[in-house]
């Protein structure tokens, strides 16, 4: 089986990081935030292997995306981080899962609320029971984490989105998926953000993930 997913927020709040740290167990501090992504990899769930693509979205500045648009065809699932110490990171998530919300009432995807950088527990902004709260407004799951600390809670968490959206598939065989374009994705995402569509095309990368090696390729 082979699932899409696709990683939303605000920028700076560690979208990169969380995403490399499930796939590789590395924490790499620094990103090309003006770069989408797309990270391929296999995971091992119990006594069966997942190929997986994962968008990891440039964020700039938010705007919205319309209900049934592409990016709603394109992935199966969403996660949407925030940084816990940046609370303006968190009204972002709740727009973004807003936004998700009400494009999923035809076409469901299941989404993670993941809130980052519990290592700054010290600089927090944003509650746990403000998280909470969202997941449940939102029908979402919830974790707070720390990509520079903590690979065991960043598994649990994605191995747990890959789990439930494994199970809606499954219990969806005749229903055809439409498709996107990477290309259609990306413009949509870029509109989302605020970037131009020549912007994106031409900030458009691939990466294929290996055990720890990544390999990047220009699109």
């Amino acid at each position: 089986m082979s699932l899409r997913v696709v990683v939303l927020g605000a920028e700076n709040v560690g979208k990169s990081a969380v995403t490399v740290r499930f796939l590789t167990r590395r924490f790499i501090g620094e990103y090309n935030s003006n770069m989408d992504l797309i990270y391929k990899s296999s995971i091992k769930q119990e006594d069966y292997v997942t190929d997986i693509e994962i968008l990891d979205s440039c964020a700039k500045k938010n705007t919205s995306i319309a209900p049934g648009d592409n990016v709603i065809t394109w992935t199966d699932a969403f996660i949407v981080v925030y940084d816990i110490c940046v609370h303006s990171s968190f009204e972002q998530a709740i727009k973004i899962l807003d936004i998700i919300n009400k494009a999923r009432a035809s076409v469901y995807c299941p989404a993670l609320l993941l809130g980052n950088k519990t290592d700054l527990e010290h600089r927090r902004t944003v509650g746990v029971e403000e998280g909470h709260q969202a997941a449940l407004e939102y029908n979402c799951q919830y974790y707070e984490v720390s990509a520079a600390e903590d690979f065991v809670t960043i598994s649990i968490a994605f191995q747990a989105l890959l789990r439930e959206t494994k199970i809606i598939q499954q219990n969806k065989p005749l229903l055809k998926r439409r498709k996107s374009s990477l290309v259609n994705v990306s413009k949509k995402l870029g509109a989302m953000f605020g970037k131009k569509d020549s912007e994106m095309d031409r900030k458009r990368s691939t990466c294929d993930v290996a055990g720890p090696k990544t390999i990047f390729e220009k699109a």
